[in-house]
């Protein structure tokens, strides 16, 4: 092998290595400026989540809705404010749940945010739902479903346990220290 051969494979293998770090770097740039985009959603989100107004109507679907509402009459036989407690709850969760199915934000972050709670509320809900597809042959709340079967099969614990998140216990009191002497 002569030296011009040795010099010309050592330039071509600079310029693949620079123009795979360049593409890595491209790569990045997109991801981080898509995340950018989503930002006002994921903050609408739980802001929205933050009201009395969610509470309630969590409050109300995972205590009394059961008790007071027969499922086989599914969502449209709810009366109110049966009904639209369920549906705060029905319709933020398939929304986010079109936003994970779709890639537009990170289910991780989802299931990291809001837990088993996703779980809780759609078995609460469910036969509601399922009562409303048998009954009208619609995709009710589909990807409320699909954010539920997602978030049953990746615990929340495992998403913190990647994310490496650590915890600071409370400090004790300062006169429950031991004097040092």
């Amino acid at each position: 092998m002569t030296t011009t051969m040795v010099l010309n494979l050592a330039t071509l293998a600079i310029s693949l290595t620079a123009l795979v770090i360049s593409m890595l770097l491209t790569l990045r740039q997109l991801r981080v400026a898509s995340g950018g985009n989503h930002l006002p959603v994921v903050l609408n989100a739980f802001r929205e989540t933050r009201g009395a107004a969610w509470f309630e109507a969590q409050e109300y679907v995972l205590t009394e809705l059961a008790e007071d509402h027969e499922r086989h009459r599914g969502f449209r036989g709810l009366p109110e404010p049966a009904r639209t407690h369920a549906n705060t709850i029905g319709l933020f969760y398939d929304d986010l749940g079109k936003l994970v199915a779709h890639g537009m934000i990170d289910q991780n972050l989802v299931i990291g945010a809001y837990g088993t709670n996703i779980v809780r509320l759609w078995d609460a809900l469910a036969p509601y739902v399922y009562a409303e597809r048998r009954d009208h042959g619609l995709h009710f709340w589909i990807y409320f479903e699909d954010l539920a079967a997602r978030t049953a099969a990746r615990h929340p614990e495992t998403v913190y346990a990647a994310l490496g998140l650590r915890s600071r216990p409370p400090r004790p009191e300062p006169d429950a220290l031991e004097p040092v002497g």
